[in-house]
């Protein structure tokens, strides 16, 4: 019978321990934004559909985009994302993250922009904010499982100052 309390004993502090993976909170935001500067990289090299098809969960990956109904799964998405290619980029950087105690969920945020001549440091062509909601998939790796942008309606293409989302400026 003592073997049976000290053995339930111990299943409970387990259980109430939590995980043992369990990552420090700012692990967990270091490691998504990490994620999306990698997301936002593979845009810039081989082309914002195939990023978003990689980085996207790709059967409940959910993009919001201004109409009802979310836009799901890679077969959908990759579409969405076909003009930018050649010349046009789509590009971003985060400027935070956000996540719980747990390792598993988190959330980004930051500034996007649209370069037609396929320059980041041009002055692009739209700009906005986006938000991309994160969680962690059963290998370990980080995908996004929701993300939506913003146009800015005070943008003006060709306009001086804070062009770029990592110019360092007032975004």
């Amino acid at each position: 019978m003592t073997t049976l309390f000290a053995s339930a004993g111990v299943g409970l502090a387990l259980v109430l321990a939590g995980p043992a993976h369990s990552q420090d909170p700012d692990d967990t935001v270091a490691a998504i934004l990490q994620a999306d500067r990698d997301f936002a990289a593979m845009a810039a090299e081989q082309g914002a559909s195939a990023a978003f098809v990689h980085w996207m969960d790709a059967s409940e990956g959910r993009l919001i985009r201004g109409t009802p109904d979310p836009i799901i799964g890679a077969e959908n998405i990759a579409p969405l994302y076909a003009p930018f290619t050649g010349d046009t980029l789509l590009h971003w950087q985060p400027s935070e993250g956000f996540a719980g105690s747990g390792d598993d969920f988190g959330v980004t945020w930051g500034v996007w922009s649209i370069h037609s001549d396929g320059d980041s440091t041009s002055a692009p062509v739209a700009r906005g904010t986006y938000v991309t909601v994160w969680r962690r998939n059963a290998d370990g790796d980080w995908r996004g499982l929701l993300d939506m942008g913003t146009d800015d309606p005070s943008y003006q293409p060709g306009q001086t100052g804070s062009e770029s989302p990592d110019d360092g400026g007032d975004n």
